[in-house]
């Protein structure tokens, strides 16, 4: 059975490096929560938005309040019984990030300018 709990990280609050031993369904529902996940990438999630964190040691991230308002999440966990529904861990070594595109090249399937929201 799900777990819900509301999550809120006040301007400037980290949740810490770590990993769910069960998916979480998130839902934002103020502010904009920043996330580094375990490869090096940074997902940006504002009110509204929903997202995905799988489960699993490999799946390590952190979500930080850079904005000056409370992020206020929903968040609901499949929890394995007799589990934490997060496990802190030591920050990972991240891979170094891609060196970025020539300003001509545009993404295949993408105009320029445009812009997308990763949500899982």
């Amino acid at each position: 059975m799900p777990v819900v709990r509301t999550v809120t990280l006040a301007p400037g609050e980290s949740t810490g490096w770590h990993y769910h031993p069960g998916r979480v369904d998130v839902v934002v529902l103020s502010g904009t929560l920043t996330r580094t996940l375990h490869d090096g990438r940074v997902e940006v999630s504002a009110a509204g938005d929903s997202l995905v964190e799988h489960a699993g040691p490999v799946h390590v991230h952190v979500g930080r309040n850079h904005g000056t308002v409370p992020v206020v999440l929903v968040a609901s966990y499949e929890a394995p019984t007799g589990r934490p529904l997060a496990v802190p861990v030591s920050v990972p070594p991240l891979p170094l990030p891609a060196p970025p595109a020539p300003a001509s090249a545009t993404a295949p399937g993408r105009s320029p300018g445009g812009s997308a929201r990763h949500t899982d």
